[in-house]
């Protein structure tokens, strides 16, 4: 009975530490996407001309990042 209990925590131990170590996997694919869009944002936009047709194909552009973003989907952005 106590080696069937100490199989079981060890089979929990182990799932314990895969789980973790995806998370960690998941964490820095997050961090690194981040480091990305921050660096993106911190970009001025700059408008060599500024009128309608303008804002409308940067405002199309934008809507095409955000679709792409994985991130904004899980989230339900």
């Amino acid at each position: 009975k106590i080696f069937s209990h100490t199989q079981n925590q060890v089979k929990k131990l182990k799932e314990t530490f895969t789980f973790i170590q995806q998370l960690d996997k998941n964490m820095s694919n997050l961090r690194t996407w981040l480091a990305r869009i921050e660096s993106e944002l911190s970009k001025p936009v700059v408008y060599d001309i500024c009128d309608d047709q303008e804002i409308q194909k940067r405002l199309a552009e934008q809507q095409v990042r955000e679709r792409k973003a994985p991130i904004f989907h899980h989230l339900g952005f």
